[in-house]
């Protein structure tokens, strides 16, 4: 289960009053804003590779402001703002106490050996109203902002407002959660006899078309759709039969394992081209062997039924990395 708590009304007020909340109880912690660490650094490599290089960045919704951190090892500016005022306390810590961004790098991410360069500032910031001039930034990061707001127009609304301060030729990088990856989630999990992901009360999940409407109001372009599918079929379908009847835990090293993996196979059309039998065998189980070695006899079990099912598991990630484009001057 997750620490959602009790459901409320899906408002403005209580939706940032649940994230002070998280942060005032343990924000010295990255999972705060997202559960699942080792998607998070799948996610956050992607979107350094994407924002490399530009000169003012700002990352809405930066919560505590891990992912900051390392977007800012790419590029010249970066400005972490998010509406919650416990968040963004905890996001200047990094900056003002070296002991904690030491511990807190070395035990989530201890490979990417990054520093501190100067060039990060965190303040708080609403992406519905943007104290920003128009055109000020070459690249923004929202990753999952828009959920929390309460309405579709509110997410239109945000829609526009970054549209509003983002350069000409300036991109967005913007990961949401979306109806139809929940969708096709739940269809594969339904598949193998797995109950339904939870859904969050304080979340109102992007409709996929609807979005793409949005965006196209605003004059942006839909650059690319990036998809985690190889991570989440791994994680979300394999990993709970491996573990059934317990819940997997987010931080094991089976999830480690599928980052790594997914790094070189992200999605469903990676893993059909080598084949689903071989990628398992050859590919997924030597990282499996490394990260979470105990699990490897019931990896082998699940690994014959999930070849004799053959899903494909095109569409299965919830979470989605829109690259959205400003036209140039």
């Amino acid at each position: 289960m997750s620490r959602q708590g009790q459901a409320q009304d899906r408002t403005a007020e209580n939706v940032r009053d649940f994230w002070n909340r998280e942060a005032e109880e343990w924000g010295h912690n990255p999972q705060v804003t997202i559960r699942d660490h080792y998607f998070r650094l799948l996610e956050l490599n992607l979107i350094c590779q994407l924002i490399k290089g530009r000169s003012k960045v700002l990352d809405i919704g930066c919560g505590t402001g891990f992912s900051t951190l390392f977007y800012g090892q790419e590029v010249r500016e970066i400005v972490g703002a998010d509406f919650a005022q416990s968040m963004v306390r905890w996001a200047r810590r990094f900056l003002d106490d070296a002991e904690y961004f030491r511990r807190t790098m070395a035990e989530y991410a201890a490979e990417n050996r990054i520093g501190l360069r100067g060039n990060i500032r965190f303040e708080e910031g609403n992406i519905l109203d943007l104290k920003y001039p128009a055109a000020t930034f070459d690249a923004v990061v929202a990753e999952r902002v828009l959920i929390n707001l309460p309405t579709v127009a509110l997410h239109d609304q945000a829609v526009t407002e970054v549209a509003r301060i983002l350069a000409p030729g300036g991109r967005w990088l913007l990961v949401e959660v979306t109806q139809q990856g929940h969708e096709t989630v739940d269809r594969l999990r339904g598949m193998f006899g797995l109950s339904i992901i939870e859904k969050y009360w304080h979340n109102l999940y992007v409709e996929e078309p609807h979005l793409a409407e949005a965006v196209k109001a605003t004059g942006l372009t839909i650059q690319s759709v990036r998809r985690f599918e190889t991570f989440h079929f791994l994680t979300k379908v394999m990993h709970p039969l491996i573990v059934a009847p317990a819940e997997p835990k987010f931080l094991a090293g089976f999830n480690n394992a599928a980052r790594w993996v997914a790094e070189e196979f992200p999605t469903y059309r990676d893993v059909a081209a080598l084949g689903l039998e071989r990628f398992l065998r050859e590919k997924f189980r030597p990282h499996l062997e490394r990260f979470d070695p105990e699990k490897l006899p019931r990896f082998d079990l699940v690994s014959n039924e999930i070849v004799r099912v053959s899903p494909d598991f095109s569409g299965c990630s919830h979470q989605v990395l829109f690259v959205l484009d400003k036209p140039g001057a």
